[in-house]
């Protein structure tokens, strides 16, 4: 099974945020023997930090560096004070809040941080707005054994052919160095020419045009190449395709999005001179007012769309559901119904309802209380001997569950009869197990969660339970890690780890065990196991 990681862990990391001074592995910068280097130097310091809080805010890195002689030990425990304190530390700006603070406070003597929005919320966005075949291409691009396709001869070949198809005035030896550059992705390759024409603004480019286009091979024209015949290429070859018909898609998208920055200036530009604009309660931006979203107050307060669904996802992070009026004169009023369909999105609408139902219901103690599994609507319902089946009274679902494996009814079958006639009861008990080595839950209330960054103290945002995310025992400070500075010992459970790398093993692990046990008790539906995974 193939696991979608960046579903599930950010595994970015800034490549140069703020300065040269950060570095990524593979810089040359790197490559120096660490004898020549200072004890504690600031470029070693912040690529230790990054590796354990890669949102952090780059100026606010640099102050504490130089604060603390460069020791990455001293600069954490300061990064770990301060979110004990303040529940947070500042993080890299998104970049138009970035320009809002600066306009609000008017100053510039203070680090461009972000301290009101996390980081991660404008990955998620940026990540969002990536078509669908791009991300299913970077996820193929970094499984094992995929730099072999880009190496060979027939997927190099075919990568020029296509990129000249789309830049037909680009010299083939201009093709080919980018591919030597882009590490011979045909993807990467597009994607940075597509770049350099954007930002080239009349000037000089660095190869000289040809003056003859290159011919246009017909079965590659846009309109004519999703009914290629696959089959009729080789592995390598299709590779290749289907880089590049996830780079013209990539492109494609960009250029939707410059079309819809520029409907948006033209129409803040009309505003201006029609007198209808406003500053936004959050930001202070100014804004044009059909852009913006009111609170229900006479007082009406006016908020951008963006600072209202950041609100939104921060409330979701939270497993809580009120968005109310964010002004800073104290408005307790909330949006209409009409307003929060300005700036919520299908995802966040259905997340707040299902986290406000479960909320009202678990304050009603009602017993016997069942849920269905499909949507957010519950119903009293006798035990189970008595029905086994659950009918969702939702009209917009309907329908009709096995209350035992929460799957859609089979009754009368049995669930293991179900599952074996359906062939996937290997198949989910596998994956079942991969989610459950690589998921966590509280100890106390049961929320869910996957920890993406920082350290190894998880808060359950719904009850305030502390536990390791190592071992996942309840704990109650520091003192259960291997940090002496904070009451620690030497060999218990790490404060700081590459989390990514240890829940890939967790997971992998799982899945090997998992796949023994399930081989042994069901040996006829092996080779069935081996073809889904």
């Amino acid at each position: 099974m193939d696991w979608d990681w960046d579903e599930v862990y950010d595994k970015s990391r800034p490549s140069s945020p703020g300065g040269a001074a950060f570095l990524r592995p593979g810089d040359p910068t790197l490559s120096i023997k660490d004898e020549k280097r200072p004890e504690h130097d600031e470029i070693s310091c912040k690529n230790d930090i990054l590796l354990i809080f890669p949102d952090i805010c780059p100026d606010y890195l640099t102050q504490l560096s130089l604060l603390h002689n460069h020791r990455s030990d001293a600069v954490s425990s300061a990064i770990l004070d301060k979110q004990e304190k303040d529940g947070k530390y500042p993080t890299r700006p998104i970049p138009e809040l970035r320009s809002r603070k600066r306009k609000r406070f008017g100053r510039v003597d203070e680090p461009a941080c972000d301290h009101d929005y996390n980081s991660d919320e404008e990955g998620e966005e940026s990540e969002d707005r990536e078509p669908e075949s791009v991300r299913s291409i970077k996820l193929e691009m970094a499984t094992e054994g995929y730099a072999a396709k880009m190496h060979s001869s027939q997927y190099g070949a075919l990568a020029r052919t296509l990129i000249s198809q789309d830049f037909p005035r680009v010299p083939q030896i201009a093709i080919r160095n980018l591919l030597v550059e882009n590490g011979s992705s045909l993807f990467n390759t597009y994607t940075a020419m597509d770049e350099i024409y954007r930002n080239s603004d009349g000037q000089i480019m660095a190869w000289t045009e040809k003056k003859t286009l290159t011919k246009t091979k017909q079965e590659f024209t846009p309109d004519r190449f999703s009914s290629l015949d696959m089959s009729s290429y080789k592995p390598e070859e299709r590779a290749a395709l289907a880089e590049f018909s996830a780079a013209r898609e990539f492109r494609a998208a960009k250029d939707a999005q410059l079309e819809a920055s520029l409907e948006e200036k033209i129409n803040f530009t009309q505003a201006q001179l029609d007198g209808q604009t406003s500053e936004c309660g959050i930001c202070f931006e100014e804004c044009a007012l059909n852009r913006m979203v009111r609170c229900e107050g006479e007082m009406m307060h006016w908020f951008c769309r963006s600072c209202l669904k950041t609100q939104a996802e921060s409330q979701v992070g939270m497993a809580r559901y009120d968005l109310v009026c964010m002004s800073m004169d104290g408005c307790s009023f909330g949006f209409s119904r009409e307003q929060r369909a300005l700036f919520l999105d299908k995802r966040l609408t259905v997340a707040l309802d299902r986290i406000e139902q479960e909320s009202v219901l678990r304050m009603a103690g009602i017993e016997n209380l069942e849920t269905c599994p499909f949507c957010p609507y519950a119903a009293e319902y006798p035990i189970v001997e008595v029905d086994k089946e659950f009918r969702c009274e939702d009209p917009r679902c309907g329908k009709v569950s096995c209350r035992l494996c929460r799957k859609e009814t089979h009754i009368p079958k049995t669930c293991a009869e179900a599952d074996a006639d359906r062939g996937l009861d290997a198949r989910h008990i596998l994956e079942e197990a991969m989610s459950q080595a690589l998921i966590r839950r509280c100890n106390k209330c049961k929320n869910p969660f996957v920890k993406q960054d920082g350290c190894n103290k998880i808060k359950c945002t719904n009850c305030g339970t502390l536990q390791c995310d190592v071992c996942r025992q309840t704990i109650d400070d520091y003192t259960h890690f291997n940090d002496t500075n904070r009451g620690g010992k030497a060999g218990q459970c790490p404060l700081f780890d590459v989390s990514e790398n240890r829940y890939k093993e967790e997971v992998a692990k799982a899945e090997v065990e998992t796949r023994k046990k399930v081989v042994e008790a069901n040996p006829e539906v092996v080779r069935a196991l081996l073809e889904v995974f």
